[in-house]
């Protein structure tokens, strides 16, 4: 039996696929009646959008939000849209996760995938209080010269924006203060590797 003690760090999903490597071989991680609160908030978005980065990012194969947010126009339910539903026409973040990394993923988060046409999407999180640049690094893939940005934040809790970006192998973009973007890049080539944000 596996026990974990008092004084141990929590690292929930990892200590499961631990488990399951060692108990349980092939099988899949359900995540259920989770809420860490706050969706009627900016805050709230920020984190249940981190959320659910972390859960495709780590494969978990069913997870439930215990308590939906408490209307259409919550903070939280924008943090949903981010992933599934960005354009009000099911434009959604990709099925396949791909390896993303940021320099400092406790402030600019970042979780990537591509989708069935070899579409590549990223959500950032900014969960600070200040705009933050970063350099956007692709390896291994061969962008469309531009692509979509859709964002949500604090400075618009009404509806998510959209805007063009010019895209190159390495590019600067910035992110605003408490917000959420996805961005939507097309490949010129099939080939991929990574996205980096430093």
């Amino acid at each position: 039996i596996a026990t974990v003690g008092v004084n141990d760090k929590v690292m929930l999903i990892p200590r499961m696929k631990a488990w399951i490597q060692q108990y349980y071989p092939g099988t899949g991680i359900a995540i259920g009646e989770y809420n860490f609160g706050g969706l009627e908030s900016m805050n709230g978005a920020l984190a249940q959008a981190d959320v659910l980065g972390i859960l495709g990012r780590e494969g978990v194969t069913w997870a439930a939000l215990w308590g939906a947010p408490d209307s259409a126009t919550a903070p939280g339910t924008f943090a949903f849209r981010m992933f599934r539903n960005l354009d009000g026409a099911g434009a959604s973040f990709g099925s396949r996760s791909v390896k993303a990394t940021s320099a400092d993923q406790g402030r600019l988060s970042v979780y990537a995938a591509t989708r069935d046409d070899g579409t590549v999407t990223a959500v950032v999180v900014n969960k600070t209080a200040s705009d933050l640049s970063s350099a956007v690094t692709v390896s291994g893939a061969a962008l469309a010269p531009t692509a979509q940005a859709y964002r949500y934040s604090a400075a618009d809790l009404t509806r998510i924006t959209t805007s063009s970006v010019a895209m190159a192998p390495s590019s600067t973009m910035t992110f605003p203060a408490q917000s959420i973007t996805t961005l939507v890049m097309p490949l010129s080539t099939a080939a991929w590797s990574s996205l980096s944000f430093t």
